[in-house]
């Protein structure tokens, strides 16, 4: 029996669907069933009966049958070829793109064929959510003895981002020693920074190459018309010499040198329609517009036909009968048009919908769909399959504006009256509702067949966006970046549409937010001089540009705002701080995502200073120093922040706090950046306690890179603690609510459990560390395989980090078998991944053995700062910790003392509400020292309170054990104080009153010794 090829292992990836089998490939399942894609092994297409074919001329100009080989573009080929074998990166991908019909497949089609014939494995994805998968896809994709792999991706400018990303993490391209090449077509470019954002840690090369319209010059275009002339003679059984043929060498019915024939498409229909023009002794159109409406009367004409009597005879003797009137037909095809192929159930309920508006006499949608099948079969084999669309794609466009009124070739192609009611029930726009899953292609369609056909525009597809914006939005990034680019979309509109964006990050939108935002900038900006108007609109252009991936044009759009922002500041001083606090922030986050250290410093340093300038505002402010970082902290005696506004100011200035922290550990300044951190923090409590729905995210991330930076210090109990408050904000705020930073939450699991395993000695006795780490890493890694549909870098080293620390924290349960197999895939993604980036740039400070001593002062009080507020939100687990770091703190003279005792009582209150006798016990002890501090200083305000208190917690004891004998002593002896205490102040009658109940108790109150001044 012979061993398995260990190659043919399978990883197939489901997270609550199913999945299909390859092997040599990854298959990513959707969560609600579906896979986002499938792979398919490129094969020719297979040879089509000459006779079917001549029937419908839309059959003969899809790329998909190949009627006239691959004529002319023979430089862009070349260039393809040169990009496949280039040697340098193993990966490269590129954006190959042009307008509808310019080419793109039979180009991709020609280069496969070649790729094949060098040896080169072709492997072509097809998208799935909205589209029916095909038949028999996936199988066997190992690439054993290939010179390399090519995968090409057809309408990728149609794939939402994150499923494009999912695809591009497919370990089908991630073959050590294996060129790979990833050819992705497309109509525009709107996507493809986001795609290059997207592969930035894969070590991908990549490149875009624009397939330019048909040169005008020279003999390019008569060569393709005269061959794709000949193929179409040929096909419709016109050929030279045939017996009963006429020659056909007809030359084209219309000048081929104008803009409309740069594209193949056109070319080709110009040759069809010679040729079936001159075969049906018909005259043939005389510009480009006649073409479409000469092809789409055929098409008329076909479905006509079959539905004859004689027709019906035809198709009854082969097995079929077709009925359908050619007007139900027409609402058939156009409704595939909109929708693309489907199940036919779902077909059946939408052919319902559309053919039982008047006039159209109701006609059994099952029937239809069968005779839609006549005319259009569905090119995969998957079985089910109904509304085949109208191809090529340009044609179709093509044929939704025709039927649509408005147009003005009326006279040659009446529009249908009946369309735009079809529109209205396919794009139901009544209220803001989940859309139907064929609302992008609509969408899609509709703009692309509105940029040549200007009736489009202004009589179907504004009108429609105006009732319902959100369709725009409901429809994708793709769909949104089309209507977006239309030259004439009215302003209004598209503010309409704008409003309608989620104002969070999302991976498929951005890229149609920065082509909207785009336009809409430019008219703002036109509308307006004044400077802080501009600079608003300025940020919104870098906020939408950075999450398309556009990083360069984002940060000059950053540095125009800190530009416009410093001018008004320097005409109005304080007016523009609070804004150039946040300005800065961002430029420092553009400068460190384009690899720019000492800039990135420089802007955290500016963001900070003009913090600083907040906080100075109030003179009767105190402030606390963060030496040579400037002081930052501005507090009142009743503890508020000074000179900040509205919680919102506090909380962008606190921020601003936390990136400058990070900008100066980062740099060597550990002393200064844990000040920063610390005071970061302070602030970031206060607003928490105020509004924790509002501010818990930002005290969340201020608490994550804290526990970093403790962990980094050796502070391992304290990085755990804080960390776990980084999950306790950041997670879903109710069950089964997503969390509102699905990443930042991951990356904060990931670390705690990181934490737990390496710092686990310095954890209380008795925790579970180990039950701990491997139930945060096993959410963390959850999250990630879902964040890698939507954001690439989980694809690398947020995912990679993750892995990593599941499989250590499978390791430590003892599971070692499963910990191999993670560690294994968290090695595959590592392959991928370019090397970090070079900081060696950053200035790095050198301390002296004093400022060395300034950082240790300065990470116990970050660490102390840790444990306060960990102390408030789990009480049990970190008060004790925290009352071990303020009691040497409590000991020393004066007010720092007193306030260190004041915090250790407090938060023994906070853990005696939990009930138990030894915390309740701890806290009547705290409540006599305090108040024996208190006397012992001469402070005696406060020392009768705190020490009833005491009695009353002793008493409460002392009655809950039913013993009376029981705490009789404690209850005794702070009786005594008390009395000692009166009897000191001169109050007599209250020593009086004390001793009477000191005497109920059965004991002498001489007993008590009197404290010591201090």
């Amino acid at each position: 029996m012979s061993e398995p090829d260990p190659s043919a292992r399978q990883h197939v990836t489901a997270e609550g669907g199913f999945a299909y089998g390859v092997v040599g490939a990854d298959l990513h399942v959707y969560v609600d069933g579906p896979p986002s894609y499938v792979l398919e092994e490129w094969v020719p297409p297979p040879e089509s009966d000459p006779e079917w074919l001549r029937e419908l001329p839309s059959r003969l100009l899809s790329a998909r049958h190949e009627i006239v080989p691959f004529t002319g573009r023979a430089d862009e080929l070349a260039e393809l070829r040169t990009w496949r074998g280039a040697v340098g990166r193993r990966l490269a991908v590129r954006w190959l793109h042009g307008p509808g019909g310019q080419g793109k497949s039979r180009l991709a089609a020609a280069f496969a064929r070649d790729s094949v014939a060098e040896g080169w494995k072709v492997v072509r994805a097809v998208h799935a959510p909205g589209n029916v998968l095909p038949g028999g896809a996936g199988g066997d994709l190992r690439a054993v003895g290939a010179a390399g792999v090519l995968l090409v991706v057809d309408y990728a400018d149609h794939w939402p981002l994150p499923h494009l990303t999912w695809l591009l993490s497919n370990r089908l391209l991630y073959r050590p020693d294996l060129p790979t090449r990833v050819l992705l077509l497309a109509r525009s470019t709107d996507q493809w920074p986001a795609v290059q954002a997207a592969l930035h840690d894969s070590q991908a090369a990549t490149s875009l190459q624009t397939l330019e319209p048909l040169r005008e010059r020279g003999s390019e275009r008569a060569e393709m018309f005269e061959a794709a002339r000949d193929e179409f003679a040929a096909c419709l059984g016109a050929t030279p010499g045939a017996p009963g043929t006429t020659p056909v060498r007809v030359p084209s019915p219309v000048p081929l040198d104008g803009p409309d024939f740069g594209l193949t498409l056109a070319v080709h229909m110009a040759a069809l329609v010679s040729v079936d023009a001159h075969l049906h002794g018909r005259r043939p159109p005389t510009d480009a517009a006649g073409l479409v409406t000469y092809l789409l009367n055929r098409e008329q004409a076909h479905w006509a036909r079959l539905h004859t009597q004689d027709a019906g005879r035809a198709t009854a003797a082969a097995g079929r009968t077709y009925t359908t009137p050619p007007q139900v037909m027409n609402r058939a095809v156009f409704t595939a048009a909109l929708t693309g192929t489907m199940h036919r159930g779902i077909g059946r309920i939408v052919v319902d919908r559309v053919t039982g508006t008047p006039p159209a006499a109701p006609h059994p949608a099952e029937r239809v769909l069968a005779d839609h099948s006549v005319c259009y079969p569905p090119s995969g084999s998957a079985p089910g399959v109904v509304l085949e669309p109208l191809l090529p794609d340009r044609l179709a466009e093509d044929f939704l504006a025709l039927t649509l009124p408005g147009h003005c070739a009326q006279s040659v192609y009446p529009p249908s009256s009946w369309a735009p009611e079809v529109l209205g029930r396919l794009l139901t726009h009544g209220g803001e509702r989940r859309p139907e899953s064929w609302t992008p292609r609509a969408l899609i369609f509709l703009a692309a067949s509105a940029e040549r056909w200007r009736h489009m525009r202004h009589a179907h597809l504004y009108p429609l966006l105006r009732r319902a914006p959100w369709l725009a939005v409901a429809a994708g990034g793709r769909a949104l970046g089309a209507v977006s680019a239309l030259d004439d979309i009215d302003m209004e509109l598209l503010e309409a549409i704008e409003a309608r964006l989620p104002r969070h990050e999302h991976p498929d939108l951005d890229p149609g937010r920065a082509v909207l935002v785009e336009r809409l900038a430019r008219h703002w900006l036109a509308h307006t001089d004044v400077p802080d108007q501009h600079a608003v609109v300025h940020n919104k252009l870098a906020d939408a540009l950075d999450g398309a991936g556009r990083y360069e044009e984002a940060y000059h759009s950053r540095v125009r705002v800190v530009e416009l922002l410093e001018r008004l500041e320097a005409e109005r001083p304080g007016s523009q701080t609070p804004h150039l606090a946040g300005a800065y922030g961002d430029l420092f986050i553009s400068h460190t995502r384009l690899g720019r250290p000492h800039e990135a410093l420089e802007a955290a340093a500016r963001a900070a200073h003009f913090a600083r300038l907040l906080a100075e505002a109030d003179p009767e402010a105190r402030f606390a120093g963060l030496g040579p970082a400037g002081r930052f902290v501005g507090l009142e005696p009743d503890g508020r922040f000074a000179g900040l506004g509205p919680a919102g100011r506090q909380a962008r200035w606190a921020i601003a706090l936390c990136v400058y922290g990070q900008a100066l550990v980062t740099a060597g300044r550990q002393a200064d950046g844990y000040r920063a951190h610390a005071a970061a923090l302070d602030v970031l409590v206060l607003l928490g306690e105020q509004d924790a729905e509002q501010h818990g995210n930002d005290l969340g991330q201020s608490l994550l890179n804290i526990g970093a930076d403790l962990s980094d210090a050796g502070r391992g109990g304290a990085a755990v603690a804080a960390t776990e408050g980084a999950v306790h904000l950041l997670g879903p705020r109710r069950a089964g609510d997503p969390p509102d930073h699905p990443g930042t939450y991951a990356l904060a699991l990931s670390n705690l459990a990181i934490f737990l395993l390496t710092w686990h000695h310095a954890l209380p006795v008795g925790t579970d560390w180990r039950k701990r780490a491997l139930d945060a890493s096993t959410r963390a890694v959850k999250i990630n395989r879902h964040r890698a549909e939507a954001n690439p870098d989980a694809l690398t080293p947020s995912l990679e980090q993750s892995l990593r620390a599941h499989a250590d924290a499978l390791k430590a349960k003892g599971r070692a078998a499963e910990a191999r197999v993670i560690r294994t895939e968290a090695d595959e993604l590592r392959n991928r991944m370019r090397p970090p980036p070079d900081v060696s740039g950053v200035p790095r400070a050198h301390y002296h053995p004093r400022q060395a001593l300034e950082t240790i002062e300065a990470i116990d009080a970050l660490e102390t700062a840790v444990y306060r507020y960990m102390a408030r939100i789990k009480a049990p687990v970190y008060t004790r910790r925290l009352v071990a770091l303020l009691l040497p703190v409590a000991a020393r003279e004066g007010a720092t003392g007193l306030a260190a005792r004041t915090e250790i009582t407090d938060a023994y209150r906070r853990l005696a509400e939990g009930g138990l006798t030894r915390d309740r016990l701890d806290h009547a002890e705290a409540l006599v020292e305090l108040a024996l501090h208190r006397w012992g200083m001469s402070h005696h305000t406060e020392v009768e309170e705190r020490l009833r208190r005491a009695v009353g917690v002793y008493e409460d004891l002392m009655a809950a054990a039913g013993d009376p004998g029981s705490y009789r002593d404690d209850v005794v002896r702070t009786l005594g104080l008390l009395a000692r205490f009166h009897e000191e102040t001169g109050a007599k009658e209250e020593a009086r009153a004390v001793r009477q109940q000191i005497r109920w108790h059965h004991l002498p109150w001489r007993w008590f010794i009197r404290p010591a001044r201090r």
